[in-house]
């Protein structure tokens, strides 16, 4: 049926949506979700309106809506280098805290069907050797009902392994009709609950809270009612896991930022002040690093960048590197949405990622090099150009960036070659073809701001 963007009943049911859930429907689903709305109203859609004005997220109407709308891309060991750095960083900095009370209390926020809060599981029974002793509580929550029933039973398909170790089923699953089930003793570490993070945590605090790829699909102001919300729910020194392309965008003066290697995390501080840490000891590798091929959606970021649709642009990413977490170029521009949001850290760790897994990436080492300028140090951004045009000589911003540092320390013949060679790289582009994935600037405005730097040297 066609639907009409106009229709009062359904801007009133996106409305609804909005405030009730967070999501971010009337950007991100409209057209879907005016065929859904027209579905489910069976021609009567202020009747659907009025159920949901009515009735709570647990009725039916509204859970036929959130499993419909649910992303709930999952699978084991998912977020395989924050599961390394919970072993390896984490339960070490907050064990010989709690030892004395052997308590610790984890929140695995929007768990879709468990294979988060299970694999978070199997890790603290790998990592504490007096597991028995210690009283733990692991809460998954999420608002889709159908996703928590699946999560209970603890039966999954093949595809919820392809991130898990051969061994992995032989070791944690018992075999039924249904499928692989994983065994009593591991389904008995986690407790699921139906929750709105709108709403009040499962506990009152906690040392751990996880909630990965849930908030990019959150409108503004539900991020920031929930951001304050798991701030207030952490214990002091507790510790919040955001998605691999996710950043903490309000009220960060209260956080302590921790860069690892190819991840960020962040810490409720003892005591107040922000500050970050840089861990440069990279954490286990669980198999070795490879470029794969160019996704599909990769075109549909940068045209998201270019017009400065951020939010879309960071969602698209975040599913890249959820299927691809080695492919470079999606950290480079994840990397360029953070360093819009005035996020350096994180722009930082995600370029520098990106540059390990591919020492060549000229966008990169040019996104390197405007951060460098944006905090001051000219020295290292004309390194770091400069190494952009070593990786690609017709780096045309890098080139036109660089020429412009040249000129401020007197530089004019450094300036004009430099200038010079990017204008020679431009006459090979059409006039309308962007100069770069991480740019909105045409091959004609380059050139003009070019011609008129020459004639002013």
């Amino acid at each position: 049926m066609p639907t009409d963007s106009d229709n009062p009943f359904i801007l009133q049911a996106i409305a609804l949506i909005e405030q009730r859930l967070g999501l971010a429907v009337g950007a991100q689903f409209r057209v879907h979700l005016e065929a859904i709305l027209f579905d489910f109203a069976q021609g009567n859609l202020a009747q659907l309106v009025q159920t949901l004005q009515n009735t709570p997220e647990t009725a039916p109407a509204w859970q036929q809506l959130i499993h419909t709308l649910a992303i709930g891309e999952t699978y084991f060991f998912r977020h395989q280098p924050y599961l390394q750095l919970l072993k390896n960083y984490i339960l070490p900095d907050l064990v010989p805290q709690r030892r004395a009370a052997r308590r610790l209390n984890i929140w695995s926020a929007g768990c879709a069907t468990g294979e988060e809060p299970y694999s978070i599981a199997i890790t603290l029974r790998e990592s504490l050797a007096d597991l028995p002793r210690w009283n733990i509580q692991l809460i998954g929550t999420d608002i889709n009902q159908r996703a928590l029933k699946a999560a209970q039973k603890g039966i999954y398909r093949p595809w919820a392994f392809r991130q898990a170790a051969p061994h992995f089923q032989e070791r944690y699953f018992n075999r039924t009709p249904d499928g692989p089930q994983l065994k009593p003793e591991i389904r008995q570490m986690a407790t699921f609950r139906q929750g709105n993070l709108l709403a009040a945590p499962p506990l009152p605090q906690f040392d751990i809270i996880v909630c990965c790829n849930v908030l990019i699909y959150f409108h503004e102001a539900a991020v920031r009612r929930v951001s304050a919300l798991f701030y207030e729910t952490l214990v002091p020194g507790g510790w919040l896991i955001l998605g691999q392309a996710e950043m903490l965008r309000f009220e960060r003066d209260r956080w302590a930022t921790h860069v690892f290697p190819d991840l960020v995390v962040y810490q409720k501080p003892a005591a107040n002040g922000a500050i970050t840490y840089r861990h440069d000891q990279p954490l286990p590798q669980t198999a070795p690093r490879h470029q794969p091929p160019t996704p599909p959606a990769y075109a549909d970021a940068v045209s998201a960048l270019r017009q400065r649709r951020y939010d879309e642009a960071e969602r698209l990413l975040s599913s890249i590197l959820a299927q691809n977490p080695d492919f470079a170029p999606a950290h480079v521009l994840i990397g360029c949405i953070f360093a819009n949001r005035q996020a350096h850290p994180e722009a930082f760790m995600h370029l520098d990622t990106a540059l390990r897994l591919d020492p060549l990436e000229a966008d990169a080492h040019c996104l390197r090099g405007l951060l460098h300028l944006e905090n001051r140090r000219e020295s290292d951004a004309r390194e770091s150009l400069r190494a952009a045009l070593y990786c690609d000589r017709q780096h045309i911003l890098a080139a036109m960036i660089l020429g412009h540092l040249y000129s401020q320390i007197g530089q004019a013949e450094k300036a004009r070659r430099t200038w010079e060679d990017a204008l020679r790289a431009l006459n090979r582009l059409a006039p309308d073809a962007p100069i770069s994935d991480i740019s909105d600037l045409t091959a004609e405005t380059a050139r003009a701001f070019l011609s008129d730097q020459l004639k002013q040297l």
